[in-house]
C-alpha cells in the first residue's frame, strides 16, 4: 500500500471514531497507532510526539488566557462592559444587542476564547434582551455568534496555536485578527440593527447622556484597563504573549479580589480547576496531532498533497476559495487545535508558493475555523448560549442563521481584501 492509500485509511478511521462519539484526541491518537504500527515504527515514538508536540513556549500562554477569562466570568468584571455598550448604542434599534457585540468584543481583547466570551457576557446581555421584548432566537443568536469574536480579537488561542505550527509572528497573527474582528464585530451590529427593526424589538425609552457615559466608563475602567495591560505591553514589545497572559492573570485576580471584592478563594480554586481541565484537553489534542503530523510528514503526505492542490488551484482566487470551503466543513466537525496543527504545515507553504501574505492566510484560516463555533454539530458557542434560556439546541442554531451568514459576508471580504487583515500589521511592526 502507497503512503497517500494508507492516510487515507487513517483519515477514514479518524471520522469513523468522530462519529460514534469518541472524542476527537483519542480519534488521533489511535489512528496515529494504528499508523504506526501499519510502518513497523517504534511505538516510544507516540510518547516522544506527545511530548515533543507541546514542548513548545508560547504555549504555555494558553493555560494563562483561560484563566484569565474565568477570572474575568467568576469576578462579573466584565458586567459594565455590556451597560457601558447599552448607554453608547441602547437607544438604537436592537442597542441591547450591539452592546452585547461590543461587550464581546472588548472581553474577547481579554480572554481569547469563544465560549468564555458567551458564558461571561452572554449570561448578564440575555436575560435583559428578554425582559425588553427581544425573541429568545435573537437574543442566543446574537450572544452565541458575538462570543465568535472572542479567538479573533487578540490574544487568540488558535492564533498561538497557528503562529508555533507554521512559525510566524504570533504578534504579527495578534495583529491580523484586529481588522478582522472589527470587520465581523460591525456586520453584526448592523444586522443587529436591521432584525430588531425587522422583529420590531420595543425601543428603549433611555436617551444618550454625557454624563451617565462617563459614568458608565469610570464603571467599566478594570475592564477597558484590561486589553491595555495585555496588548499593550504586546505590541509595546514590553513582553511575549505568554508574559502577557500571565500579567492580566495577575491582574484581573487582584482586581477581583481587591478593587471590585466580587472574586473569593473558593471561585479562584474553581477557576484554577477549570483552567486546568480546559488546557490539559487543548494540549492533549495538540500532542495526539502533532503524531499523525509527524505521521504524515514521514510519508511525505504534506509535499504530495501541496503539489497536487497546486495543480488543481493554481490561482489564489481559487486557493483562497477551496482553503474557505475546506475550512468552513472541517471547523463544523473538528476541534480547532487538530486541525490547526494538521493542515496548517500543509497549506501554509502553498500559500506562500502563490503569493499570498502568510499573515492575512493566518487570518482567513483562523476567521474559517470560528465561524465553526456557531456551525453544528460542534458549535461551542451554541451549546453555551444555548443554556442561557430554555430554548432547544435546534433553535438555537436557527437563531444563528442570519449571524453565520452575515459572517460568511465578511469572511469573504477578508479573504479577498488582504488589507484588512494587514492593516494593524503594517501600521504597528511595518
Amino acid at each position: 500500500m502507497t503512503p497517500a492509500f494508507i492516510t487515507i485509511i487513517l483519515l477514514i478511521l479518524f471520522a469513523v471514531l468522530i462519529v460514534v462519539g469518541i472524542p476527537v484526541a483519542f480519534s488521533l491518537g489511535t489512528a496515529g497507532i494504528i499508523g504506526l504500527i501499519i510502518e513497523d515504527q517504534n511505538l516510544m515514538i507516540f510518547a516522544q510526539t506527545l511530548i515533543s508536540g507541546i514542548n513548545n513556549f508560547p504555549y504555555l500562554a494558553i493555560p494563562f488566557f483561560v484563566l484569565l477569562g474565568m477570572v474575568m466570568e467568576k469576578s462579573a468584571i466584565s458586567r459594565p462592559l455590556v451597560e457601558l455598550g447599552d448607554e453608547l448604542v441602547g437607544f438604537l434599534p436592537g442597542g441591547l444587542a450591539m452592546a452585547t457585540v461590543f461587550a464581546c468584543a472588548v472581553f474577547a481583547a481579554i480572554s481569547g476564547s469563544g465560549p468564555a466570551t458567551v458564558a461571561a457576557i452572554g449570561s448578564i446581555s440575555v436575560p435583559e434582551m428578554l425582559r425588553r421584548g427581544y425573541s429568545k432566537r435573537f437574543a442566543v443568536g446574537i450572544a452565541a455568534s458575538a462570543g465568535a469574536l472572542g479567538p479573533i480579537i487578540p490574544p487568540s488561542i488558535p492564533f498561538i496555536i497557528y503562529g508555533v505550527s507554521v512559525e510566524e509572528s504570533i504578534t504579527k497573527l495578534f495583529l491580523g485578527g484586529m481588522g478582522a474582528g472589527l470587520l465581523l464585530a460591525f456586520f453584526f451590529m448592523v444586522l443587529s440593527f436591521a432584525k430588531a427593526k425587522f422583529e420590531k424589538v420595543p425601543l428603549s425609552k433611555k436617551r444618550p447622556s454625557a454624563s451617565r457615559i462617563l459614568k458608565a466608563t469610570w464603571t467599566a475602567r478594570l475592564s477597558l484597563i484590561a486589553p491595555f495591560v495585555v496588548l499593550g505591553g504586546i505590541y509595546a514589545g514590553v513582553f511575549t504573549p505568554t508574559e502577557a497572559g500571565a500579567i492580566g492573570s495577575i491582574y484581573v485576580i487582584i482586581a477581583g479580589f481587591f478593587i471590585t471584592r466580587t472574586l473569593t478563594i473558593h471561585g479562584l480554586y474553581q477557576c484554577f480547576e477549570k483552567t486546568a481541565k480546559t488546557s490539559a484537553m487543548i494540549m492533549f489534542v495538540i500532542g495526539v496531532a502533532y503524531l499523525f503530523a509527524w505521521i504524515m510528514a514521514s510519508w511525505n503526505i504534506p509535499q504530495i498533497a501541496a503539489s497536487a492542490i497546486v495543480r488543481l488551484a493554481d490561482s489564489r482566487f481559487i486557493f483562497l476559495l477551496f482553503v474557505n470551503i475546506l475550512f468552513l466543513l472541517i471547523g463544523s466537525g473538528l476541534d480547532t487545535p487538530a486541525a490547526i496543527v494538521i493542515l496548517a504545515p500543509i497549506l501554509h507553504p502553498v500559500a506562500i508558493k502563490l503569493g499570498i501574505d502568510p499573515i492575512h492566510f493566518g487570518t482567513v484560516v483562523v476567521v474559517n475555523f470560528v465561524i465553526g463555533y456557531i456551525t453544528p454539530p460542534i458549535a461551542y458557542n451554541i451549546f453555551v448560549a444555548k443554556n442561557l434560556t430554555d430554548i432547544s439546541m435546534d433553535e438555537a442554531s436557527i437563531a444563528c442563521i442570519p449571524f453565520f451568514i452575515a459572517s460568511l459576508l465578511a469572511l469573504a471580504m477578508i479573504t479577498y481584501v488582504p488589507s484588512i487583515s494587514l492593516f494593524f500589521p503594517s501600521l504597528f511592526m511595518g
